[in-house]
């Protein structure tokens, strides 16, 4: 089957296109991976990924915007599950897993969400989401226990991942514990 051509596509499959060869090439290059490589990955020029998806930076933006809706989808996901620790236990475990392995930083997503809008209202709807699902599950935490406890896993992932393999599960398995009464 032939990769259809960029002229072929529609604005949303160039979108998807862009945002899937980025994916690939800054995990594989880190993200100073510069737009020519960007734009030959997916068979166009520099401008034309410029009129679909905007600079890199709007690329990472997009990246994230993605990576926090599906967070969103997790979290609402599991609050339909009929035991709310078991809900909160597999999505932190799947996030933490996820996290692990994805080159783009907690400082990309940090950086991104300061300087645009979009970000930050699609990385305040994750908390949200996670804040839900953590208060579904509050009958069997300790008092003090909060969704930022899960955010601060969740921004040292890819440390404890780069440690040990299993360290992201692990650093969750531990403070998921310290969580429950």
């Amino acid at each position: 089957m032939a990769i259809p051509v960029w002229a072929e596509l529609s604005g949303e499959e160039k979108v998807a296109r862009t945002l899937a060869a980025a994916d690939s090439l800054f995990a594989r290059d880190g993200l100073d991976v510069a737009m020519p490589v960007l734009a030959a990955a997916v068979g166009a020029g520099v401008g034309s990924i410029y009129r679909q998806v905007g600079a890199k930076e709007d690329v990472i933006a997009a990246l994230v915007i993605v990576r926090a809706s599906r967070l969103v989808e997790r979290f609402t996901a599991a609050l339909d599950s009929p035991d709310a620790w078991d809900a909160l236990e597999r999505a932190t475990y799947e996030t933490a897993e996820e996290g692990a392995t994805d080159f783009l930083s907690q400082s990309a997503w940090d950086d991104a969400a300061e300087r645009r809008a979009d970000v930050a209202a699609a990385r305040e709807a994750a908390t949200r989401a996670l804040r839900d699902l953590v208060e579904r599950a509050r009958p069997v935490l300790r008092e003090d226990a909060s969704h930022e406890d899960l955010r601060l896993v969740f921004k040292s992932t890819r440390e404890a991942g780069a440690l040990d393999p299993g360290g992201a599960r692990r650093l969750a398995q531990l403070v998921l514990r310290g969580m429950r009464r």
